[in-house]
């Protein structure tokens, strides 16, 4: 496939991805500190249904040849895994976006988020300043337990045959925790507001995260059969490495170990496929929020902002050391049966707990005091 091929792919689908993000304000934050917090899961059973549509997707594309395994996204397993995964939940949580929300909030117009874009930036740069030798010799390495781990090469059937046990073992989980009287009742009620003209859909302001899980996964499935698996961290690092070589020349991305090796496999140091996903998310997301009039211009308030920058860096930094970010390891990653993944995301849900449970002790101090001043 062409170079300009998969630059249109790359378009369509972060065109598609905002689009669905924004509808369903599809935040991973959300997943975790709702349920942290309330026991809410109306985001979380949205990402369960992108993660199942894509495991089923992914290991039936596999067994049919349609993609290689090898397009996997499986990186090596060790305490970096989690450590990373910390290190960007506390991030995500401290921020108030995940890296898709931070995205698709950027073209719903949110200032703040554009902010965070910006200190994620600055994150991809610390890190690749630091990496050789520092942490890559006294940290990655050491930290490092076995090489990549996927249930797929593990277990010696058909990769189809992996994603349908797994598929069956959580639909039993669920079936026994809500019946299928309740698994049907919600599908009901998750497409109900579907029913009706595609005029009033396009211009609803939100929609259900269930069917938008689904229809990620849907786009998730294309994206893996035609070109690749999802990402954003990395074409951000790669889109950073793009302007540190505009204010400081080539030979400051060139002649660093960690930028250049995120260039592997592209015709020099340019913008490709991915970068251009990440570009067209934002758009995607600013379409939908017009038309479902909900795009405007927002500026922060200034005791946001330190949460912006400290959130963007600590997110962009722990992407890298883990690596991958909430979409690398939840949304690519449990479909990949990655047990890197799988660990990443643990300690993702570690970082947002960590923030969430101490914004409520300080909140509750702060209760305490004024009732006791008053």
């Amino acid at each position: 496939m062409s170079w300009e091929t998969l630059l249109l792919l790359g378009a369509g689908f972060g065109f598609a991805y905002g689009f669905l993000l924004q509808k369903g304000d599809f935040c991973f934050v959300s997943a975790f500190r709702d349920w942290f917090s309330f026991r809410y899961t109306a985001v979380a059973r949205g990402i369960l249904v992108m993660v199942l549509t894509a495991l089923v997707g992914w290991s039936l594309a596999v067994s049919l040849g349609w993609a290689p395994l090898d397009r996997l996204w499986v990186p090596a397993v060790g305490w970096n895994s989690l450590l990373g995964g910390v290190l960007f939940g506390l991030g995500m949580a401290v921020a108030g976006g995940c890296a898709s929300g931070t995205l698709y909030r950027c073209g719903m117009g949110y200032v703040q988020f554009w902010i965070t874009l910006a200190a994620m930036g600055l994150g991809y740069f610390t890190f690749a300043w630091l990496y050789d030798p520092w942490l890559l010799r006294y940290v990655l390495e050491p930290l490092r337990l076995s090489g990549p781990v996927t249930l797929y090469r593990v277990l010696p059937w058909p990769p189809v045959v992996t994603g349908l046990a797994v598929f069956a073992a959580i639909g039993l989980v669920l079936w026994l925790k809500v019946g299928r009287t309740g698994l049907a009742a919600g599908w009901r009620e998750a497409t109900a507001s579907f029913r009706g003209p595609p005029g009033r859909l396009l211009r609803a302001p939100r929609w259900d995260t269930r069917v938008v899980g689904f229809l990620l996964g849907l786009t998730m499935v294309l994206q893996f059969v035609t070109m690749s698996v999802w990402g954003i961290t990395t074409p951000e690092a790669r889109l950073t490495a793009l302007a540190v070589r505009a204010v400081a020349g080539e030979g400051a991305v060139a002649g660093n170990a960690y930028f250049a090796s995120i260039f592997r496999g592209y015709p020099g140091l340019v913008a490709g496929p991915w970068e251009v996903l990440i570009l067209a998310m934002v758009v995607g997301a600013a379409v939908a929020a017009w038309l479902g009039g909900t795009f405007r211009l927002r500026l922060p308030r200034a005791a946001r902002l330190p949460n912006a920058v400290a959130g963007g860096f600590l997110m962009a930094f722990g992407s890298r050391v883990a690596p991958g970010c909430n979409i690398g390891n939840i949304a690519s990653g449990l479909p990949a049966l990655s047990l890197h993944s799988l660990v990443a995301t643990v300690g993702i849900g570690i970082g947002v707990y960590l923030v969430t449970a101490g914004l409520f002790r300080f909140q509750g101090a702060r209760r305490q005091a004024r009732a006791a001043a008053d």
